[in-house]
């Protein structure tokens, strides 16, 4: 079976069809002529690959650059696939490319239904055994938009091993997300994820992926599958380019999209449709008449998904989320007109759409907004790394609010944290996701990481207590944390989750983090000498200066 989306039989003046996105390179004509001498050069790929370590916060040599993300999956079934490991368990529907793939090698393909709702985790591990070639995730999942929880990924990839096969994670479409898992699957040894600059950075056309392999080890093999240029040099670049220049537009064109794709969920909602939550650019949306709906829509100009022949598609159609808001009124039109809707409804909630600002090389307003939401809790986050330490902290956790104001006031950071956690379970999670959201934040703001000093180093006592805290702004996650607590609790805050919440902060943050309490006998003054310590060295490393990028590598 080959990759073969309906045709249309009129003009498309709006292209939703193909989840593409917009490339956040706005001089990118200029770029690609400054690139015109690398035409006649071999490929190199490590300045890409370097990069991309950076980026997502892993060793340089785990990183392999494909041609497009379904060509590290078309590498992986042809290493993994024998006769005596056949099968690829997956989920249904799902990205086409994995049965094309499994089926060129021999393979079977053993699928468990996702439709909708939870992720159907107990079938799905059913189907792991000693023939497993290789496990499938796809989260965001194309073309449903479903996500499977992190920790749900985590246990697949312990079964997975446990049966000598490996979890292969296909993200492409994560940084449309809610949440982004990175940081927690890297550090899985039985994960390979696969990533691409097709969606969120807008190069389709360049045909640009990667693999972020479990091992150098494995990274070799996959590397090793191909030919040694399997991505043209004008393509490195400007990926290169797009990822090390260019952080701050491609997180404002996300924002956009989450913006226009919530009001589009509601419009669909109106006009009678019934549409999917979906963590990718894109809407899953069942009509009465799927077909009908696509041919006004194609009569219109408006090119969207169809599935004919897919039982488990039937009635539906995907919709790319536009990307500005010409762009959603013309679709908005078309839909309301293909369902014989009041037009009116195409420009209801329109006001509601702002274009969030793209910061300068040094980030003119180092700030951020984000929300993390899970099963578990609820957290919204404001901050102004600028700021004069105002702040608005609620976690449900007296001692955890008294240390983020800490450390809001010490940096200087203004912080407004609100979470909803699951606090009658334990406080585990309210304190690993409230550190997970906050550097998340401040990595946010701070874009590139040009123009900073980078490195901080701190001391800060309490009564007997002395803390230290030195600090690296790396882009590389490494935490050391030793603050020799004995007590079970600080209030109501366990004290190995305070210790945690400093490793998971270094993990989103991407920042090597050591924090020592070098003595003290009370624990309230040990930890929050750490928080102290910990704000000032932020303080510091936070720091602009008038320079580029402090690195060697010219990334961090």
């Amino acid at each position: 079976m080959a990759y073969n989306p309906p045709a249309f039989k009129h003009e498309i003046t709006l292209q939703l069809s193909r989840n593409e996105s917009t490339c956040p390179i706005e001089d990118l004509p200029q770029q690609l002529s400054a690139q015109s001498s690398l035409v006649s050069r071999y490929p190199d790929h490590l300045p890409l690959q370097s990069a991309i370590a950076n980026w997502v916060g892993v060793e340089t040599d785990r990183i392999v650059v494909t041609a497009g993300g379904d060509d590290a999956i078309d590498r992986i079934m042809r290493r993994s696939i024998t006769t005596e490991r056949p099968n690829v368990v997956c989920h249904a529907p799902s990205f086409e490319m994995i049965n094309v793939y499994a089926g060129n090698y021999g393979g079977n393909l053993l699928e468990t239904v996702w439709q909708s709702g939870d992720f159907p985790f107990e079938q799905f591990c059913a189907n792991i055994d000693s023939q497993t070639a290789i496990v499938c995730v796809v989260s965001p999942n194309n073309p449903t938009g479903g996500v499977v929880a992190t920790e749900q990924i985590l246990q697949i990839a312990t079964l997975a091993k446990q049966n000598g096969a490996m979890l292969l994670v296909d993200n492409a479409y994560i940084e449309f997300a809610d949440q982004d898992p990175t940081a927690t699957l890297t550090a899985n040894e039985n994960i390979g994820i696969i990533r691409t600059f097709s969606k969120a950075w807008g190069l389709a056309g360049l045909r640009v992926g990667y693999l972020i392999a479990p091992s150098a080890s494995y990274a070799t093999t996959i590397r090793d599958t191909a030919g040694p240029f399997p991505v043209s040099s004008v393509s490195l670049e400007t990926a290169r380019t797009a990822i090390s220049d260019h952080q701050n537009a491609m997180r404002s064109g996300l924002a956009m999209v989450r913006q226009i794709r919530s009001i589009l969920m509601t419009l669909l909602t109106d006009c009678g449709a019934k549409p999917l939550p979906s963590g990718g650019n894109f809407i899953l949306a069942q009509f009465d008449d799927a077909d009908a709906v696509w041919e006004k829509l194609v009569e219109s100009g408006v090119g969207v998904r169809k599935f004919p022949g897919a039982a488990l598609l039937e009635n539906r159609i995907r919709i790319t989320v536009p990307t500005t808001v010409g762009d959603y009124l013309q679709l908005a039109n078309g839909i309301c007109a293909a369902t014989t809707s009041d037009p009116e409804l195409a420009k209801a909630r329109i006001t509601e759409l702002k274009r969030p600002p793209i910061d300068g090389p040094t980030g003119a307003n180092r700030v951020a907004s984000t929300d993390r939401e899970t099963k578990e809790t609820k957290i919204d986050i404001e901050l102004n790394l600028d700021g004069t330490g105002q702040v608005e902290v609620s976690t449900g956790i007296g001692f955890m609010d008294h240390m983020l104001t800490a450390l809001a006031f010490h940096s200087k950071i203004d912080l407004k944290l609100i979470c909803d956690g699951d606090l009658h379970i334990d406080d585990h999670h309210t304190a690993e996701d409230c550190a997970l959201a906050l550097g998340t934040a401040i990595d946010q703001a701070l874009g590139p990481r040009r123009g900073i000093q980078r490195f901080g180093s701190a001391y800060a006592p309490l009564d007997e207590a002395l803390a230290r805290t030195v600090i690296d702004l790396s882009g590389r996650p490494w935490p050391e944390i030793h603050l020799g607590l004995e007590r079970e609790m600080v209030g109501t805050w366990a004290c190995e989750n305070i210790t945690h919440f400093f490793q998971s902060l270094a993990m989103t943050l991407k920042c090597s983090l050591h924090v020592d309490v070098i003595r003290g006998t009370n624990d309230h003054h040990r930890a929050e000498a750490a928080f102290k310590s910990c704000a000032k060295a932020l303080r510091e490393a936070l720091t602009r200066t008038s320079g580029d990028v402090p690195s060697t590598k010219g990334v961090l």
